[in-house]
């Protein structure tokens, strides 16, 4: 009898028991690790809202839950097989504890990314937003030649300087005086 309430839960995601409460299955959304290239499944767990007092709402659990009911009231606890284990307070609040989902039953599933080199798609470079054709054209261009204007400049500073000292070894360093006109 109470193993319909399990199915019920997970096919319908909510589980009124009159009397006891309500319990809710709720679902994280999965989780990308892009650093280890994993997928992580969406987690589930199942939430539990206390009902204060036995109402006249009835439904397809009513009787379940008033059998529920007393084995609490007379043993304090009723462990619910798949679900999770419902405890009674002195002050009389009932409280739940649910079981966890096994982890072989929600592995994380490794991605690998794609690239497909014929097919063009956007790329993000910096601030500036491109497409994979066009950054591959940018990165295999030839290398441009550098200018070397820096060479005839060095060229003609040393041919300068060439000229300089040997005059100064002709004529002495005091001949720039005479050598200037004023």
């Amino acid at each position: 009898m109470y193993q319909i309430i399990a199915p019920t839960l997970f096919h319908t995601k909510r589980c009124r028991l009159p009397g006891i409460g309500t319990l809710e299955m709720l679902t994280s959304a999965a989780s990308v690790d892009f650093i280890n290239n994993t997928i992580h499944p969406p987690a589930q767990q199942i939430q539990f809202k206390s009902a204060d007092k036995f109402g006249n709402d009835f439904n397809e659990f009513s009787a379940i839950s008033e059998l529920l009911h007393k084995e609490l009231e007379e043993h304090g606890h009723f462990f619910l097989k798949g679900i999770g284990n419902f405890t009674r307070e002195e002050t009389g609040k009932i409280q739940f504890t649910a079981v966890t989902l096994h982890p072989a039953l929600a592995q994380p599933v490794i991605v690998n990314r794609v690239t497909r080199r014929d097919a063009s798609h956007p790329l993000l470079v910096g601030d500036q937003q491109t497409t994979n054709v066009e950054m591959t054209g940018f990165l295999n261009e030839p290398a441009t030649s550098k200018s070397n204007w820096w060479m005839g400049a060095a060229i003609l500073a040393a041919i300068g300087i060439a000229v300089l000292c040997y005059y100064v070894y002709k004529n002495g360093f005091y001949s720039f005086g005479n050598a200037l006109p004023i």
